[in-house]
């Protein structure tokens, strides 16, 4: 199918992004231009500038490129104006994009989100899968409204976790699925399909998580600990694990077993109980952490 309609991808420099955007480039759909979310004190500028570094080879290709801080500058909205794109395709931006931007494509917005909505809305998902223990996840496709992740539907896909993932891995995986399945939305969207199913009013929404998230609950199975460890030990923040009256700070996890006394651990770890075994950590410091500063 010839890729007639105008697409414009917008996302942020890191990898989510990027696999997304390299698997709609794979499936041939067409990109007019590139919005990276950029410093707050640039309405709009095309990116990259002389001198300055790109962190993803998909930013030099001949797609024209730009950056924005605040996407509801009167100069970005003319601009998007002057764009007359059809659909904006959006794979992380971290601030609140206004209805009346949401209005300007013909088609409006469509964000890829890493969790089966309605559950899960918020800005780390995956983290929060994580701590509820969750072995599977999947990505949505949604039209983007006034709510945060609380809009249309146009299309869904499971995906299964796999044992000691880590974060980025998990993350990678999310946006390859992401992007496939935008590129059939894409290709859906084109054919005249009707690509709007509501979400349920009710659902769950997770803000950015404190140090107390990171707690563990000794009567959690040992492998909701060590996939929770694993998946987020790249925030450094310590997990504090308490059981029987002793308070343990670890930073990471590197087996669990169904059993409650294994081995002797090695230097700088210990097997900390949890309901039913035990999981083999990395002892680290206990440091309180500002997790504005922070993240994976």
């Amino acid at each position: 199918m010839s890729k007639e309609m105008r697409t414009l991808f917008a996302g942020m420099s890191g990898p989510f992004s990027r696999i997304v955007l390299e698997r709609l480039l794979d499936r041939n759909i067409r990109i007019a231009a590139v919005l990276l979310n950029g410093r707050r004190d640039v309405p709009l500028r095309e990116f990259p500038q002389p001198g300055v570094s790109v962190p993803s080879p998909a930013f030099l290709s001949s797609i024209p490129s730009f950056e924005c801080g605040d996407i509801g500058h009167p100069q970005v909205t003319d601009w998007l104006v002057e764009m007359s794109v059809d659909v904006v395709c959006v794979a992380c931006w971290n601030r609140v994009i206004p209805v009346s931007v949401l209005d300007i494509p013909r088609h409006g917005f469509l964000n890829v989100h890493p969790s089966i909505l309605p559950a899960y809305r918020g800005p780390y998902p995956l983290f929060w899968q994580y701590r509820a223990g969750e072995a599977a996840t999947g990505v949505s496709v949604h039209w983007m409204d006034a709510g945060l992740d609380t809009g249309a539907i146009a299309g869904q896909r499971e995906i299964q976790f796999e044992d000691g993932m880590r974060g980025a891995e998990a993350e990678a995986l999310c946006a390859f699925s992401g992007g496939e399945l935008l590129a059939d939305v894409l290709d859906r969207l084109e054919g005249g399909e009707p690509l709007r199913k509501p979400q349920p009013a009710r659902g769950s929404y997770f803000p950015v998580p404190s140090q107390e998230d990171f707690a563990l609950d000794a009567d959690w199975h040992p492998r909701r600990a060590f996939n929770f460890m694993r998946a987020n030990a790249e925030w450094g923040v310590p997990f504090r694990h308490e059981s029987g009256g002793t308070v343990r700070w670890l930073s990471d996890a590197l087996e669990w077993r169904g059993e409650t006394s294994p081995q002797a651990p090695g230097e700088g770890t210990v097997w900390v109980s949890f309901r039913g075994g035990s999981v083999l950590a990395v002892e680290g410091p206990a440091v309180a952490v500002r997790l504005e500063n922070v993240g994976p």
